[in-house]
């Protein structure tokens, strides 16, 4: 089961809990990858959200947001253009999600993976 919910995307879409079987298993798939994909970083991600870092409405958070922005653009097109007389049709397809694929956003995967902070007493080791 995954942190977030086909409501949750829903909801970061702003639309009503979808109501179709098909968009539901859709939606509920592309959580299930997300979380895959989060776990095959973080295989230990359940005992660390067990210990508050992340949280789980954190992880929740992401994966819906994932999926949503996956939602709104299912081809990762980035732009369309569409004329009416003579009939013709352009997509470009956004190089960054090629495929169209679900992806986390480096900053999302900073939020699940913070690197430690710096301190004065910092040791990192060094070259000679």
């Amino acid at each position: 089961m995954t942190y977030a919910s086909v409501a949750d995307v829903a909801a970061e879409l702003g639309r009503p809990v979808p109501t179709d079987d098909p968009t539901v298993a859709q939606w509920g798939r592309w959580l299930t990858r997300v979380e895959n994909q989060i776990l095959a970083r973080i295989p230990d991600l359940h005992a660390r959200v067990a210990a508050g870092s992340p949280t789980a409405d954190l992880v929740a958070d992401i994966e819906a947001t994932a999926v949503a922005r996956k939602a709104l653009n299912p081809e990762g097109l980035r732009s369309t253009t569409r004329s009416i007389d003579d009939g013709s049709v352009t997509k470009t397809v956004d190089q960054a999600r090629s495929a169209g694929e679900l992806e986390l956003t480096d900053d999302e995967w900073a939020l699940l993976l913070p690197r430690p902070s710096r301190g004065a007493f910092t040791i990192r080791p060094g070259w000679g």
